[in-house]
């Protein structure tokens, strides 16, 4: 099991009734983006080797961001919810273990250490 979530902070004013149409200010071409994904699945040790699978679950927020006399505003642009996998490979090592893991769908990689009690 494996949570992922970026941790972006929309700093700007949020208007949840904005819309691009009606705007009356430069919006930027930045976008902001907020995701969290839940992965779940499982996989098969061969000695101190290791592959795994695992399908996610998740949420994508993406605001439209412009500046106006006041200063930043965001407004929605989209907020989807997705099915996605990953695959991956597991090293143990003496002291520890390596994991290395892509979600070829959301082009999302990750390299992960965990230490053993050995």
């Amino acid at each position: 099991m494996d949570y992922v979530m970026s941790y972006d902070i929309d700093r700007n004013q949020y208007f949840p009734n904005g819309n691009l149409v009606i705007a009356d200010f430069p919006v930027s071409k930045e976008i902001f983006t907020k995701e969290h994904t839940l992965y779940l699945g499982g996989g098969k040790r061969f000695n101190k080797f290791g592959v795994h699978t695992m399908i996610g679950f998740g949420n994508e927020i993406q605001r439209y961001q412009g500046k106006d006399d006041l200063g930043g505003i965001s407004f929605p642009k989209s907020n989807i919810n997705f099915t996605t996998f990953k695959v991956g490979l597991i090293r143990d090592f003496k002291w520890f273990t390596l994991k290395l893991d892509t979600d070829p769908i959301r082009k999302y990689s990750q390299i992960s250490i965990g230490l053993n009690n050995k």
